[in-house]
């Protein structure tokens, strides 16, 4: 009789912890620690660069394991800066982002595949423009750690390319050889870190 008992209480038991240790971590990222930006082709022999300066995001983990990492991330596109105050107006106006209609970009992460070589894509879904669009990208995790200021952080990189026009930003002149003005493709580079409190 009591091995009947016992055996299903230590299971309960068990079952009750293991349920604890799978809390996830939460993380939010450290802005001055973090960027966020972009490349785009201009005339055919340059490109032109620039970042947001304005975001929030809220990622979570379950102890070390990346594959439950989840990340969700919105960036203010009135924040826009490429270091010219007239591009960014254009940038930020109605053929472009169109920022007084759609103030947030947004990123929302749906999975994270861990590949045989130790490396990771993530999943998600990218709305920008009011248009949502299903994602994936090769990511760098580092982490977690305790740094030397005792605080424990994750650090996530990231690059990748991205079609404006799938997005609704269908500027398209021309120059004379058919070319584009400004390229189609975007490219995105994010240096993450966030932090834990």
């Amino acid at each position: 009789m009591k091995a009947k008992f016992i055996i299903p209480l230590i299971l309960c038991i068990t079952f009750i912890f293991s349920g604890f240790n799978n809390n996830p971590t939460k993380y939010t990222l450290d802005k001055g620690h973090t960027y966020i930006g972009f490349d785009v082709e201009r005339f055919m022999v340059g490109e032109v660069s620039g970042r947001f300066n304005e975001f929030s995001g809220n990622i979570s983990i379950e102890g070390e394991d990346f594959t439950t990492l989840q990340v969700q991330v919105s960036i203010n596109t009135k924040s826009l800066d490429t270091n010219n105050e007239t591009r960014d107006g254009h940038l930020k106006g109605e053929m472009w982002l169109n920022t007084e209609a759609h103030p947030e970009i947004k990123f929302s992460s749906t999975s994270v595949i861990k590949n045989v070589d130790n490396s990771y894509v993530m999943k998600g879904n990218l709305t920008i423009c009011g248009i949502t669009k299903s994602i994936e990208f090769p990511i760098q995790l580092m982490g977690p750690l305790k740094d030397p200021t005792k605080v424990t952080s994750i650090g996530i990189k990231a690059d990748l390319v991205i079609n404006r026009f799938d997005y609704g930003i269908q500027f398209n002149r021309k120059m004379d050889n058919g070319s584009f003005f400004i390229g189609n493709e975007v490219k995105i580079k994010i240096r993450a870190l966030a932090i834990h409190k």
